[in-house]
C-alpha cells in the first residue's frame, strides 16, 4: 500500500508539496506531535537539532518506518482521540491528514488540547479548489473517490474548520490550482 501511495504521490510531490513539506517541518521546535505520518514523507525534513522529542502518530505504523528512524517515538493513534497530555506539545504537525479524518472539528479540537498556549499548529491538506470547473470535477468524483482511497474526501474547507476552532493563521497559502492549502497556525488557548 505504501509503494502505491508514493507512486501516486510521487508528480504531486514534485509539483509543489515536496517544497511547501521543507518549508513547513523545518519550522517544527521543541515537543512536536506528528499527526498521521502515512509513508513518512515529512520525517526527512525535521531539524532535529531544534527538536527536544518528536512523536509520530498514524492508525497503522508499517514495521519499515519504525526500524529506520530510532530516534523517534511511533505511536498508533486516531486524530480524534489523542493518548497526550494536555498543553505537551511545541508544535505539531501534519500533512495530507484531515482529508481521511470523519470529524474535523474533533481532530482540531484534540491539537488545540494537546498544544501548549500560544503552542504552533504547521498544516498542509487538500481541499474543494476555489475555481469553478475544478470546484464541479471534485464534487463529482468525490463520492467515488472516497471509496477507492480510504475515505479521503476531496470537498473539505479545512480554513472554515481552523477559523471555528479558533486558530489563528500567521501564514497561509494555497498551490496547485488552489487544490492545496498550507499555513502556520497558533492556538488561541489561554
Amino acid at each position: 500500500m505504501a509503494s502505491f501511495y508514493n507512486f501516486f504521490m510521487k508528480p504531486l510531490e514534485s509539483m509543489g508539496i515536496r517544497k511547501v513539506r521543507k518549508i513547513l517541518v523545518k519550522r517544527a521546535y521543541g515537543r512536536v506531535l506528528e499527526i498521521g505520518a502515512g509513508t513518512g514523507a515529512n520525517l526527512p525534513f525535521y531539524n532535529m537539532d531544534q527538536i527536544e522529542e518528536l512523536i509520530v502518530t498514524d492508525q497503522v505504523i508499517s514495521k519499515h518506518l519504525k526500524s529506520s528512524h530510532d530516534q523517534i517515538t511511533f505511536v498508533e493513534a486516531d486524530a480524534t482521540v489523542l493518548p497526550f497530555e494536555d498543553s505537551s506539545f511545541d508544535v505539531v504537525v501534519h500533512t495530507l491528514v484531515f482529508c481521511s479524518v470523519d470529524d474535523v472539528n474533533q481532530g482540531l479540537l484534540e491539537i488545540k488540547r494537546v498544544l501548549k498556549p500560544q503552542g504552533t499548529l504547521l498544516f498542509i491538506e487538500h481541499v474543494l479548489p476555489h475555481k469553478k470547473g475544478m470546484k464541479r470535477l471534485f464534487k463529482g468524483i468525490n463520492p467515488v473517490w472516497k471509496k477507492i482511497s480510504s475515505g479521503c474526501s476531496l470537498t473539505k474547507d479545512f480554513k472554515q474548520s481552523l477559523d471555528e476552532n479558533e486558530f489563528t493563521l500567521q501564514k497561509q497559502g494555497t498551490f496547485l490550482n488552489t487544490v492545496f492549502y498550507y499555513g502556520i497556525a497558533q492556538s488561541n488557548k489561554l
